[in-house]
Parts: structure tokens; sequence; C-alpha cells
């Protein structure tokens, strides 16, 4: 271990560089996913229990409130392309709340139906928005591989590229590690050579992500190896291991943000062209989701 760590160990507070912007909103995201999962498990065992029909009072209403906000879901496509409409709120909070209803609105059909399935038009309805929602939550992860956050602007190639090369800084406080410097340069220099040798096809894309993965893990072992083995021979001090354990936190997160940022990087365009492909997909079946939900309401309503 090179002086420079010494020094820290000694005395000296590691250095703190700035990670990467944590994406609170993600964990805000992962959090109501858990609460929807969590709630369809509950309400899966409650309707069993046959309190109410999805057709009693119970039942109508929940469906009627859900139908309510499917269509809901229309507002933010007509926010967007309706001019009398484009100064009406921010469209990122226009989004947000899509991505709520689009993940609610299904949740209390599916309690209207008391989780089964009683006629066909029911079905095809069933099957239309369980289609657009799924489709939603696609649509929502190639989002944000594109943008900067949830809800911000698009991410130009260039702010990822930013971004990588404040990860960069990896390397000045990895001096003590020159072998895992040299296999995140090789990663670096391999992912370049793949995006801007028009190579990034699905395959490229992949590997990407899988060496990625896996280089993650093992420059961590990596480094784990690197900053603990002399700590034991020396026989260090439980101050010194307390310093060393801070540093080891801070290099791991430069490593795995340094890794993640040039992935990023080479698999940019690749999310793009699978967002405009999803996008293609999604709309049509949206129009699906809207005919078969009314199909359905009036077939309830007539028979």
């Amino acid at each position: 271990m090179n002086t420079s760590v010494q020094q820290n160990l000694t005395g000296h507070q590691p250095d703190r560089r700035k990670a990467p912007r944590v994406r609170s909103k993600e964990r805000g995201w992962n959090i109501f996913l858990l609460i929807v999962t969590a709630l369809m498990i509950l309400g899966y065992f409650f309707t069993n229990q046959k309190f109410y029909k999805s057709g009693d009072n119970i039942g109508y209403n929940i469906g009627l409130v859900g139908g309510i906000l499917l269509l809901a879901l229309l507002l933010y496509p007509l926010r967007k392309r309706v001019r009398i409409l484009r100064n009406l709120g921010l469209l990122p909070n226009w989004f947000k709340w899509h991505m709520v209803l689009g993940i609610v609105a299904p949740m209390l059909i599916v309690f209207h139906s008391t989780f089964h399935i009683g006629s066909i038009n029911a079905a095809m309805a069933l099957i239309a928005m369980l289609l657009v929602s799924g489709s939603g939550i696609f649509g929502r992860f190639f989002y944000t591989k594109i943008h900067n956050g949830l809800y911000g602007r698009q991410a130009s190639l260039n702010e990822l590229l930013e971004d990588m090369n404040k990860s960069g800084n990896v390397k000045s406080v990895l001096s003590f590690a020159p072998d895992i410097e040299s296999r995140l340069e090789k990663f670096r220099l391999y992912t370049t050579n793949i995006s801007q040798g028009n190579k990034a096809g699905l395959w490229n894309f992949i590997t990407i992500g899988i060496r990625a993965f896996f280089l993650s893990r093992a420059l961590v072992k990596e480094l784990h190896y690197e900053m603990y083995s002399q700590a034991a021979d020396k026989d260090y001090n439980l101050a010194q291991l307390q310093r060393l354990d801070l540093m080891y936190e801070e290099n791991k997160k430069q490593v795995i943000n340094y890794i993640n940022a040039v992935r990023d990087v080479a698999q940019f365009h690749t999310y793009e062209r699978l967002f405009s492909w999803w996008h293609i997909f999604h709309i049509p079946l949206v129009y699906l989701l809207v005919f078969s939900g009314i199909y359905h309401v009036i077939a309830v309503h007539m028979y």
C-alpha cells in the first residue's frame, strides 16, 4: 500500500469526492411499487373471503374509480399535443402522475374483478389493461436510461460522457492499485470501440451489461484484498481500521460509479432505439384499452 494511503490511515481523512447525484425519485418509485405489490397480495386474500362481488355496490364503485383513472391517463398525451393545454402545469409532473395512475388504475380494476374473469369482454378489457400497464413499466425503464433523472429532459450523449469523466476521478484515488486502474481502462477502451465503431447492436448491448456486472464484482473483491492485506500483516489498530473502512467504501463507490458510467455511455444509443420501438408498440395498446374498456362498460349496463 503506497504512502498516500498510509497517510490517510495515520490521521488524514479520505478524499471525499462528490458522488453522482442519488436519484431519490428512483427510490420513491421502488417504494411505491413495493406498496402496490403488498396491496395486491392483501387484496387477493381479501377478495377470496368474498366480502364483495364485482357487480355489487363495492365492486362496482371500485371499478368506476379505476375506469375514471384509466381515462385520466389520456390527459398526458393530450397535454403534449393540444396547444391550449401546453401551458397547464409542468410536463414532468404530468408524466409522473401518468406513471402513477398507470399502476393504480389497473390495481383497482383487478380489485373490481375480484381476481376472476367472468366474461369474454371482461377478459379482453383486463388483458388490454395489463398489457398497457406492463408496457408502461418497460417504457419507464427505457425512459430513465436516456433522461437525466426520472422526470427530467432527455439526456444527450455528451452529458453522459461528462458524467463518466467526473467518475473518471477514480484513477487518482486508485494509484495504489495499478491492476484495477488497468482493467478499468481496458473496459473503457473496449466499450468506446464498440459505441464509436457502429457495433452497438443488441448482442454487444447485452454483453456490455454482463461485463460491467462481473467486472464490478471482481474489482470490488480485488480492491478489498489490496486495501486490507497489509492491514492484517501490520496489525492496524482500531482507529486505523476505521479509517481504512471509510477509504474502502469511498473507493468502492468510485469503482462502481465509473464502470456504470462507461456502460451507460456505450448503451445509450441502443436504449434510444428501444424506447422508440416501445413507443410504436405502446400507442396501439392504449387505443385497444380504451376501446375494450368502453365496450365492457356498455356490455355490463346493457346486459
